[in-house]
């Protein structure tokens, strides 16, 4: 009479796939034990579930799988494609796990291999029947174990995978040369082991439907190289990461990407090297064209690690290390010069979290020629707003004439968060009555604090003389840090 039992069948076969394996250890449950737990609760249940062969196509091992219950599963999924996730830990694991892969290669749908196994390449070597059907494959092998990338077998699956659409390889060395993946449309490549741009691009070549695309290469950068000719063109890529080495090997130079709708370049905050004084991302100026995503930029976002750059065809993001971060350097922005920043017309600045040391706050400090040298080119900014920073190096260079203009000539709304007493009342009115007078007054200008300060309200009267509205607020600038997204 209960009411789970008045759902149709096709509705409550529909139950396993939603449930989740929550532990309250670090041993994590295989993905199956929610649907055995099922067929546990009675025989209707137990009749009905064993019934559907799709619910028993995913076969998770662990060390609480054992090769009778595996038989059962594949017994149950009858002749259909499997989903097979692995951890291999040591050599117990193997067991049931490899034969069972070795006979049912035939079926593979997708594969997940997840090892802290010393001798993980030599169980891949092991996969030398042809998986025709296998349309995902990941393998992740744990550095801290092996202390070194594996190497894949060239020969892994006979090399026979006609409809793979999604390769996923973590601390991996192979000579990517010796694949060849028509139907791949996403590839995530993470690697220490230093590897060449024609590596790279010779196996890029031969995908041609890629859509997504990532690479992580986790050593220090070689010299870039230079553009070739005759560049590798990806039609169907739609999202391209690079991490920072992948991001100034020249890698990016080699590629013509006419649909690319986001380039995220050295986002990835897991290297395993630490230069203070390590280059952001650089673009050769021949590159540019082949970038749409640097056509139509409207907005930026400008951290003292990062660069986001945003418009209607897409997004450019651009990170350099945290450890990076100092004085503003015009190098973030000057680095980008051939790109059409001439176009953005909001721009944010500072910082999006504030670090703490104790219990005191840091700020970022920029210069005012680090200001300068970064702003100069952008004629046509709007909106400027400023967060966790020090102010006073932008105050002088947007208040003053410098080399017979004003900085930011075409800035119309400030906003400025204060949260550190870090601006002074006089900066905002000199800065508004210089722009009044030499150029054109500002027609809004918001300052916004984390609590009242009735002190700097009284004192800066006078600054609504020079601009068009003054507004003030007390808020968060958590709120309004995400810029382009």
């Amino acid at each position: 009479m209960h009411p789970i039992n008045r759902l149709p069948a096709d509705v409550f076969t529909l139950i396993p796939r939603f449930l989740t394996n929550d532990t309250s250890d670090h041993d994590p449950f295989p993905m199956n034990r929610p649907l055995v737990t099922m067929t546990h609760v009675c025989q209707s249940w137990r009749d009905v579930l064993f019934s559907i062969p799709s619910l028993w196509t995913q076969l998770d091992f662990s060390k609480s799988t054992k090769s009778q219950q595996a038989e059962d599963f594949l017994g149950r999924s009858g002749e259909r494609f499997l989903d097979v996730y692995q951890f291999l830990d040591d050599g117990e694991d193997i067991e049931p796990f490899l034969p069972i892969i070795l006979r049912n290669a035939y079926r593979l749908r997708r594969l997940e291999i997840f090892s802290s196994h010393p001798h993980l390449e030599h169980v891949l070597a092991r996969f030398a029947r042809p998986a025709p059907e296998l349309k995902h494959l990941e393998i992740e092998n744990d550095f801290d174990i092996t202390n070194r990338d594996i190497v894949l077998p060239s020969t892994i699956f006979g090399g026979q995978l006609p409809k793979l659409t999604s390769l996923s390889l973590h601390r991996l060395c192979t000579d990517l040369r010796d694949f060849n993946f028509p139907s791949l449309t996403r590839f995530t490549f993470v690697t220490g082991t230093t590897t060449s741009v024609r590596d790279l691009t010779s196996f890029i070549e031969k995908c041609p439907s890629l859509e997504f695309i990532r690479i992580s290469l986790k050593y220090f950068p070689l010299p870039p190289t230079t553009p070739p000719l005759k560049r590798i063109r990806l039609g169907a890529l739609k999202e391209l990461r690079f991490n920072i080495t992948a991001s100034t090997s020249g890698l990016l130079n080699h590629l013509a990407l006419p649909g690319c709708t986001e380039v995220v370049l050295g986002e990835f905050r897991d290297d395993i090297f630490s230069e203070r004084s390590y280059a952001t991302t650089r673009i050769h100026p021949s590159s540019i064209d082949h970038l749409p995503v640097t056509r139509g930029i409207t907005k930026a976002v400008a951290v003292p690690n990062s660069c986001i750059l945003s418009g209607p065809n897409g997004n450019l993001r651009i990170w350099c290390l945290e450890e990076a971060r100092g004085n503003f350097d015009a190098e973030v922005f000057t680095s980008f010069s051939l790109i059409s920043v001439l176009q953005i017309r909001e721009l944010w600045v500072g910082r999006n979290i504030m670090s703490h040391a104790g219990t005191t706050r840091k700020f970022w400090e920029p210069t005012a020629a680090g200001v300068y040298g970064a702003f100069g080119v952008l004629t046509k900014v709007e909106d400027l707003t400023l967060v966790n920073c020090q102010t006073q190096p932008f105050f002088l260079t947007l208040g003053v004439v410098v080399g017979g203009g004003v900085l930011l000539p075409g800035l119309r709304r400030l906003t400025v968060f204060v949260g550190c007493g870090c601006l002074d009342v006089p900066a905002p009115i000199q800065c508004a009555e210089a722009r009044k007078e030499y150029f054109r007054p500002l027609g809004v200008v918001t300052i916004v604090f984390e609590e009242p300060q009735a002190d700097f309200v009284e004192g800066a009267k006078s600054l609504r003389e020079f601009v068009g509205e003054l507004i003030y607020r007390v808020g968060e600038p958590g709120s309004r840090v995400v810029l382009g997204r």
